[in-house]
Formats: C-alpha cells, structure tokens, sequence
C-alpha cells in the first residue's frame, strides 16, 4: 500500500483507530531519532502542543507544582 493509499483511508478511521495510527508513526518517527542530539530531536516538537495557557512557558512551575506564579 502506498503512502497515498493510507492518507486516503484515514478519514474512513474512528477517533480511536486515529489514535493507535498517531502513537505509531510516532513510534517509527522515534526510532529514526538516532544521531540526533537532543536538541534537535525536541525541536521538532516545538509549537505542537494545543490548548495550554498563553503564559505556560513563564509560569509552568505554576501549572505543574502550583508554586506562585512569576510577577504574581
């Protein structure tokens, strides 16, 4: 099957089959991070996170250990 093939039946697949599909390209797409420093392997994460507070990256102590908030 082609990669064209596949993304043509993705719509035909529920949220949970959505899923599994997510976790494995993410899988394969890990195991293709070898020689890459950190860095760059964090890098391609940048910017996909939704729904966080527009202020997360200053006040994550904040949000993951309820310390005050900086400039409180």
């Amino acid at each position: 099957m082609s990669a064209q093939e596949i993304i043509e039946q993705l719509p035909r697949l529920t949220a949970a089959e959505l899923q599994r599909v997510r976790l494995e390209v993410e899988e394969l797409a890990h195991r293709g991070q070898a020689g890459k420093t950190l860095s760059e392997a964090l890098l391609e994460f940048a910017g996909v996170a939704e729904g966080l507070p527009t202020d997360m990256a200053e006040n994550h102590d904040h949000y993951l250990h309820g310390v005050p908030k900086s400039g409180a």
